[in-house]
């Protein structure tokens, strides 16, 4: 049953953080479109100013903060073991794309060269809070460090799942 939550948790992270991306194209009058794990306008002619860039590289991430500290507060009240993939996946995701800026800055690496900073700073700051979120999130529910390894291996074998997928078929929900 725990894995059924990890796998929920990771689609349905990935689906939010790429909605909210997509809202923000579109709350800027922009007509965009977004996967399961992109998020673009259908107008790839379109340049955007760096402060609509920022505003939406950034919706995403800020999603996926929201989603951590709601759940870190749920699961301070409540101790549910379904529930702690939704604290952990938007660590192991933001983690993820942080190693992935090695490859093209995503968002919180646009986010921190648009501001003149390394490309590697705002990942840092991000994936160390959500660290400590999950940190001490486990401490507190004495999670046993097998429960974090299998979730952390569940977690990144999905997400790259879900990037192969993405790639392959490129399924946009809108």
């Amino acid at each position: 049953m725990y894995t059924v939550a990890i796998i929920a948790a990771t689609f349905l992270t990935f689906f939010f953080h790429e909605m909210s991306h997509w809202i923000a194209y579109e709350l800027l009058g922009y007509d965009a479109g977004f996967t399961l794990n992109t998020s673009s306008l259908k107008n790839s002619k379109i340049e955007l100013s760096k402060t609509q860039r920022i505003i939406t590289s950034g919706s995403g991430p800020l999603f996926t903060i929201l989603q951590a500290v709601v759940f870190y507060f749920i699961l301070k009240k409540r101790n549910n073991l379904m529930l702690y993939p939704f604290l952990f996946l938007p660590f192991v995701m933001r983690f993820g794309a942080g190693i992935a800026n090695v490859f093209q800055p995503n968002d919180e690496g646009r986010i921190s060269l648009y501001m003149g900073l390394n490309l590697y700073a705002l990942s840092f700051i991000v994936v160390s809070f959500l660290f400590f979120l999950v940190y001490k999130t486990s401490k507190r529910e004495k999670h046993e460090i097998k429960t974090n390894i299998f979730t952390f291996i569940m977690a990144l074998l999905l997400i790259l799942l879900i990037s192969y997928l993405d790639n392959k078929f490129n399924l946009r929900f809108i």
